[in-house]
């Protein structure tokens, strides 16, 4: 015979669902569409909006109806389920969501987890958004560089002409980079140069950095260049043997996505200012690497 029997566990997550299929319903009812929740932040970015680019619908329509709005550093699978199990149907993702910088489809229509992915957002009813561009050209301040020195405290010490230089006060390169660990959760930073160089001027290049401009950040007055990523054979490079020749100098390596999904965190609260008919939430994107010392292997992202 067949059990019967409910856990306590199951009627309880039996009751949010159904919470969250009621509440989606009665935020559906204000009848907000994606198109115009872009339509509000073309007024809002303080800049004009410009077609071409990367930005634009990568999944659903302007005419889709939105439940709620998440912001996310990277439409994962994992942050797509996330945003599903809360009934949010509008993703900003800075980055892709089909793995190259430009979305593009031609070498993938016949991979199976594209497919998974599509169907995934399609029968969620669920709009991805590639918000990267226009966040970088935020006024007064890129949005992306915002969310990330708001993380670090750093607002006040940016210099007034250039809002990638941040004059701190003066630390330790091996202090430095344990602030950006402790604030940042990073299992994978990188470091070169010496640990107890002093340093107080920061150059910040947030997600990737190319040997040209990043050989020019370097070389400023900055004490420390730090960045999302690069090659190992043309920045890396020329860094150690920047600190090799003698020089004062050094560079922090965050790993692309936790050097920049603060922007995004940033993103939701800025979206909260005029969007006020459903809900609006940030994602965080977990770390994918895990060292040897601390292996770990985690994907279940949670709503912040």
């Amino acid at each position: 015979m067949k059990d019967l029997t409910f856990s306590r566990r199951g009627l309880l997550a039996g009751g949010a669902a159904a919470g969250m299929i009621a509440g989606s319903s009665a935020f559906a009812a204000s009848g907000l569409t994606a198109g115009a929740v872009i339509e509000r932040m073309k007024q809002h970015v303080g800049g004009p909006w410009r077609e071409g680019g990367v930005d634009g619908y990568k999944s659903g329509s302007a005419d889709t109806v939105v439940t709620g709005i998440v912001t996310t550093m990277m439409a994962t699978f994992d942050a797509l389920k996330a945003a599903a199990r809360q009934g949010l149907n509008l993703v900003f993702t800075h980055e892709s969501t089909y793995w190259s910088h430009q979305d593009t489809l031609t070498y993938i229509q016949d991979d199976p987890l594209y497919h998974r992915k599509r169907d995934f957002l399609a029968a969620h009813n669920m709009v991805s958004y590639h918000l990267h561009d226009h966040w970088h050209a935020l006024r007064p301040i890129d949005g992306i560089n915002l969310g990330t020195m708001q993380l670090m405290g750093w607002s006040r010490y940016m210099h007034a002409d250039n809002q990638r230089m941040f004059t701190i006060p003066q630390t330790t390169l091996m202090a430095l980079a344990r602030e950006f660990q402790r604030r940042m959760g990073n299992r994978t930073l990188r470091i070169i140069g010496d640990p107890a160089l002093p340093v107080s001027v920061v150059y910040e290049s947030w997600g990737n950095c190319s040997a040209f401009p990043g050989i020019d950040f370097l070389e400023s007055e900055a004490d420390v260049l730090v960045i999302g990523e690069t090659q190992d054979w043309d920045l890396i490079a020329y860094a150690r043997d920047a600190v090799a020749s003698g020089r004062k100098k050094a560079l922090i390596v965050l790993g692309h996505v936790l050097s920049e999904q603060w922007g995004m965190k940033a993103c939701a609260e800025w979206l909260k200012g005029f969007v006020t008919e459903v809900p609006v939430r940030y994602v965080p994107i977990i770390e994918p690497y895990w060292n040897i010392d601390r292996p770990v292997f985690e994907i279940d992202t949670r709503l912040a």
